[in-house]
């Protein structure tokens, strides 16, 4: 009787265990858009953080008695004490577990409560089969094990629960289609491997100076995030709709382009951001000309012919008229830019449109880069019926894009360049180049916080070195986050001979925050560049 209560205890407490991990699991499968493949490859990348060693190491040495001489579980008080010894064992890792501070915290969506009480009966049943049909003390040594299994049952959950959430997104799609329809606003689909959001926020400040107009907010780039602001937030009283489409693969944008309809579209460049998921540089082409190909004969496709790919793919456009612009001058482009100038304050150019003439332009903006945002925007502005002045004056009260080369005062006499949005390499050589040409009077100091960038495939080594080596010619102090992920950026430094006491490698975000707080001083810039989400950090 003894030994059968403190079974169930041992079941009890790892169930306990089971669902704190399970929590944990569900975290990182929200990150990565609950697919359990992407999933399935996170715990294989961080192995160590799923498979708790301290509880295999014990597992272990119980196990070698029984499996050298298996009567060695028949003495009255050997299990009992394998049993006390295992709960212990188990409330001391409940109790004394590492708080992780996480930058994106879980939210428990419907979608979420139903993975993790899928997941969560899973586990009951498994720990009621093992109460009822588990007699004999050595296969109760399997209990032990309860909690090691909490990862492969979450990876089984979000297989077996994926065609019931299909079927629920599809309700929801639907209804979010019958929607836009009944409501008809124009609507401005922009895509791009960077550049998207940024042209997004400009695009919306400039229009909404005369025009209601709704954006998708932040990341809201999939299907169910667009269809969530549908049925929330778009009102009969928006005129326009712009709409931000990401993509992980082909035939994304294409569904949707189906659940929106756009009439107007924006490709701001393509090139190796998430190449990872993409494959290769044809398939991310082809899957961003989708919005191109989506338009009805009387849209608008606004192309950045500063891109290359992005020129061809205007060139063989004939199904919808075509906008080029670009900063390079060109014979097809519409809209161009000269006498580019950067400051602390912003940035100023002379547009060129050759159909309207030139105007003065400034903005509050940093970045070159945003200079190609803004012709953007400033072609889908003028087909929705504003003037150039109209615009310039727009753009003189735009505000800078959130997490976006946003600078930012501390109150300490410390700068910071927020650019913890961006994630590619054309956006952080321009993040350089404005830490570069940074005038704050006293300056003493020019500082990057960085983890580096990802999701760029068989290129992700060689644009993390070239980083490096950019970094080491404008900055006076450069603190990496994460010892191995930004190994190719030290690479990168050491190629230009930089300082050794000039790097500091941060185990995570608050070590690196602790190195600043010791190294700066009044008058430093700091330029945070990229912000890694939870999913993947490395293990400490």
């Amino acid at each position: 009787m003894v030994n059968e209560i403190l079974f169930l205890g041992v079941l009890i407490i790892c169930f306990v265990r089971a669902i704190i991990r399970a929590i944990q699991g569900l975290h990182i499968l929200q990150l990565d858009g609950y697919k359990p493949g992407r999933y399935a490859k996170w715990v294989t990348n961080h192995i160590s953080q799923c498979i708790e060693i301290k509880d295999l190491t014990i597992i272990v040495i119980f196990s070698i008695p029984v499996i050298i001489y298996p009567p060695f579980l028949e003495g009255n008080w050997i299990f009992p004490v394998l049993a006390i010894v295992w709960m212990v064992f188990q409330l001391y890792a409940i109790t004394t577990r590492k708080k992780v501070d996480v930058k994106k915290p879980l939210v428990y969506t419907f979608r979420a409560k139903r993975l993790l009480s899928f997941a969560l009966f899973l586990l009951l049943g498994l720990s009621v089969i093992f109460a009822l049909f588990i007699q004999e003390n050595r296969w109760r040594l399997i209990a032990f094990l309860f909690s090691e299994i909490t990862i492969p049952i979450m990876i089984l959950s979000s297989f077996l629960i994926w065609p019931v959430e299909q079927f629920i997104n599809s309700l929801y799609l639907r209804d979010a289609r019958r929607r836009i329809k009944s409501l008809e606003p124009t609507v401005i689909g922009i895509t791009g491997s960077y550049g998207k959001t940024s042209t997004k926020y400009i695009l919306h400040q400039i229009l909404s100076q005369k025009y209601n107009t709704l954006m998708t907010p932040d990341s809201y780039n999939t299907p169910m995030g667009i269809c969530k602001v549908i049925r929330g937030d778009l009102l009969p009283e928006h005129e326009y709709f712009i709409v931000e489409m990401g993509a992980y693969k082909r035939g994304d944008i294409k569904v949707l382009c189906e659940l929106v309809f756009p009439e107007i579209g924006i490709l701001t460049a393509v090139g190796p951001q998430h190449l990872e998921r993409f494959k290769s540089i044809e398939n991310t082409t082809k899957a961003k000309y989708e919005l191109i190909q989506s338009l009805p004969m009387n849209g608008l496709a606004v192309i950045n012919n500063d891109n290359s790919i992005c020129e061809d793919l205007a060139e063989k456009t004939d199904t919808v008229p075509v906008i080029r612009y670009g900063v390079n001058s060109k014979d097809t482009n519409r809209l161009t830019a000269d006498d580019i100038k950067q400051s602390e304050n912003g940035l100023s150019f002379t547009l060129q449109d050759n159909t309207s003439g030139t105007i003065e332009i400034s903005t509050k903006l940093l970045g070159k880069h945003n200079v190609s945002n803004i012709l953007a925007a400033v072609a889908v502005a003028q087909h929705c019926g504003m003037t150039l002045n109209e615009i310039s004056d727009a753009l003189k009260a735009l505000e800078p894009v959130p997490h976006r080369l946003q600078l930012m005062d501390s109150g300490t006499g410390i700068t910071v360049i927020d650019d913890s949005f961006n994630a590619n390499p054309e956006g952080a050589r321009a993040a350089l180049e404005v830490l570069r040409d940074f005038l704050s009077k006293g300056t003493s100091q020019k500082v990057l916080v960085t983890p580096g960038l990802v999701e760029l495939g068989e290129l992700e080594y060689d644009a993390n070195k070239k980083f490096g080596s950019d970094a080491a010619k404008v900055c006076d102090l450069v603190i990496l986050v994460g010892p191995a992920r930004t190994l190719p950026i030290l690479d990168g430094l050491k190629t230009q001979d930089y300082p050794e006491d000039k790097i500091y490698v941060a185990k995570n975000l608050n070590d690196a925050q602790q190195q600043l707080a010791l190294r700066l001083s009044p008058g430093d810039v700091v330029l945070f560049e990229n912000d890694l989400p939870d999913n993947y950090n490395e293990s400490v």
